[in-house]
């Protein structure tokens, strides 16, 4: 009762007074009282009160939830680190969010089998609790192109849905493709929402990897992309820019598909969320004394040195003096992530993108850029 009063207090507060006052109000009267009577408001953390809770799909929930004052500026399209502690232990999980709406976004969390998280979340959160939450982050963003091409599977559907949604918004937007893939129909995550935007003219395919008999019997959906269906079902998208964001063997298919269909890798981007092994190089793999990597976007050379063997690129930079960009450090969320123009390297990659934190260079000359 006292939590949910507390919840629709804040809200209020949230809504009606605006973040700024509240920031300057809580910091000009933090007190040990007021932080215990309502650690929401005056605290130094990141918080958000859980709003709606919304079945999305099956094993799919669609979250939305109000941050507090500490919340920052946002891009469609990038992602927030959601926290809790479980068995004495915070476990954390990244999560693609939509357009601040309202004071509220939302994120779209699958249940996972065994994801102590996502099975958490699906079995306990509710309207009025409080979540701790992380800023931000990510390079999954709009870049400005003309004509864009979303490629989603499952989950990864949500941070195209965010940018598309974003963009379909504003009085101009850039010409859109959105293919989507799931398993079936009952897997469909933003149903409606796909329907609406087909029916207001943007280019949606919605595919089915594993379509059961009602699911061939009503049609509507397309087959799962391959090689030999991806230009009948997106004739021009060696014109268009792409996003690609779903499962870890989906993503490398569509690299695959593209690289098969000669499409300039450099104008893909893409986004992950599984942490990635990374394993080191032997000595024997590339030559220090010769060795130099250039972050293009920094104009900075790095001289390889031998305490340099058997180092990830990031750990490699920040050993120079580098100032790359970092985040989960397990290649899940994209925060270091770069382009590769000139070399090779070797661990988590992504056609041209490189994630820095679980990646090694794999040739004596490197080029890195944003």
């Amino acid at each position: 009762m006292l939590e949910g009063s507390l919840a629709r207090l804040n809200r209020w507060a949230l809504k009606h007074v605006g973040r700024d006052w509240l920031d300057y109000i809580a910091s000009n009267t933090m007190t040990d009282f007021n932080r215990r009577w309502n650690d929401f408001i005056w605290t130094y953390e990141l918080k958000a009160i859980v709003v709606a809770v919304k079945d999305e799909a099956p094993g799919v929930k669609t979250i939305t939830l109000m941050p507090n004052q500490r919340w920052k500026h946002m891009e469609p399209g990038q992602h927030i680190a959601l926290s809790t502690t479980l068995d004495g232990q915070v476990v954390s999980r990244y999560y693609s969010l939509s357009p601040l709406e309202d004071n509220c976004f939302t994120i779209t969390v699958k249940r996972v089998a065994r994801g102590r998280l996502s099975n958490w979340v699906h079995e306990h959160l509710r309207p009025g609790m409080t979540v701790d939450i992380g800023q931000p982050q990510g390079h999954f963003c709009y870049r400005q192109q003309a004509k864009l091409l979303f490629i989603s599977a499952g989950s990864g559907i949500t941070p195209c849905h965010s940018m598309a949604t974003a963009l379909l918004s504003h009085a101009q937007t850039p010409d859109i493709a959105f293919y989507a893939q799931f398993s079936t129909s009952q897997d469909v995550i933003f149903a409606d929402t796909l329907r609406q935007w087909s029916a207001a003219g943007v280019k949606v395919t919605t595919a089915l990897s594993r379509p059961s008999e009602a699911d061939k019997a009503c049609g509507g959906f397309a087959p799962a992309l391959d090689v030999d269906n991806i230009e009948a079902l997106v004739p021009d998208f060696r014109e268009r820019d792409i996003y690609l964001c779903g499962p870890q063997g989906f993503m490398d298919k569509v690299v695959g598909i593209l690289q098969a269909k000669g499409y300039d890798l450099g104008r893909l981007d893409s986004e992950r969320f599984v942490a990635h092994d990374a394993h080191a190089l032997t000595p024997t793999d590339f030559k220090t004394a010769q060795a130099e990597i250039y972050f293009q976007h920094l104009d900075q050379r790095i001289q390889l040195t031998e305490a340099d063997q058997g180092l990830t690129l990031m750990q490699i930079a920040e050993q120079h003096g580098v100032h790359v960009e970092t985040g989960c450090r397990q290649g899940m969320c994209g925060t270091c992530k770069l382009t590769l123009r000139q070399g090779e390297v070797s661990g988590n990659t992504l056609g041209n993108a490189v994630y820095l934190c679980t990646a090694f260079p794999a040739s004596n000359k490197l080029v890195l850029d944003a």
